[in-house]
């Protein structure tokens, strides 16, 4: 298992955002219910999946976490969504409604979202009781009085993929995500893969991604900030954590 923890004293940059992006499936068989395939996306991809994904976690003086983070597509990649869900080209990609009834269904409280553009949108909210959260549950997300840590990996992935219903599973079951298959391959290789399916603009803005991660003290003088690419997570065969002690 791979960790990554640090004691640093220095502020962090905490309006963060979280832009992931999504990466969609497709069969034109799988068009219909495209709010069902925004909404199961946006909630598996908070971690895992962006074009350009930042995510930002600070820990409350208590056993709650505040968590911000925003998401987007570039106009290629909202087009293939758009496509291949049969959505509305014209429409906003998000429902501000269907992101906080996800976020509130996850135990969140307070929680808010904007869309700066159509094909973004920026959220947050505040995990009471992190200890008793399903993000806790699933391993994803920890905390004491001392630390906060947030480990993703194959078991993390596969925990969330069996929190949706059976019509998100068809859909994530499309993109082949090898850390929930549990197929061995490297980012080139699932690039490829991406590619042949939905193309290599697709592919890139996926594999090729990196993922920001900023985890803050509860006053805000400690943080640890680490950057990873998404091909590295989603073909990862280990756990891979990062805290911030304090």
């Amino acid at each position: 298992m791979k960790f990554f923890c640090a004691n640093i004293n220095r502020r962090p940059p905490f309006r963060s955002s979280l832009t992931l992006g999504r990466f969609a499936t497709g069969f034109a068989t799988a068009t219909r219910r495209s709010s069902l395939f925004f909404l199961s996306f946006f909630f598996f991809s908070l971690v895992f999946l962006s074009c350009r994904p930042q995510i930002a976690i600070k820990a409350g003086a208590d056993d709650s976490a505040s968590i911000f983070f925003s998401t987007g597509f570039s106009e290629a990649t909202a087009r293939t969504l758009q496509n291949l869900t049969g959505a509305n080209p014209d429409a906003a990609l998000f429902s501000k409604d269907d992101i906080l009834l996800l976020l509130k269904s996850a135990g969140a409280i307070n929680t808010s979202a904007v869309l700066p553009k159509p094909n973004e949108i920026s959220a947050s909210g505040t995990i009471s009781q992190v200890a008793d959260n399903p993000l806790s549950k699933t391993g994803l997300l920890s905390k004491n009085d001392k630390s906060l840590t947030l480990t993703i990996g194959p078991k993390q992935i596969s925990a969330f993929y069996e929190l949706l219903n059976e019509d998100a599973k068809s859909y994530l079951d499309l993109m082949m995500i090898p850390a929930l298959i549990g197929e061995k391959m490297d980012s080139k290789e699932y690039e490829d893969l991406l590619s042949s399916m939905y193309g290599p603009t697709f592919a890139q803005e996926i594999v090729g991604g990196k993922l920001t991660i900023i985890l803050s003290s509860p006053d805000g003088r400690r943080t640890l900030k680490e950057t990873i690419t998404l091909g590295e997570l989603l073909t990862a065969s280990e756990e891979k954590s990062w805290c911030v002690k304090y």
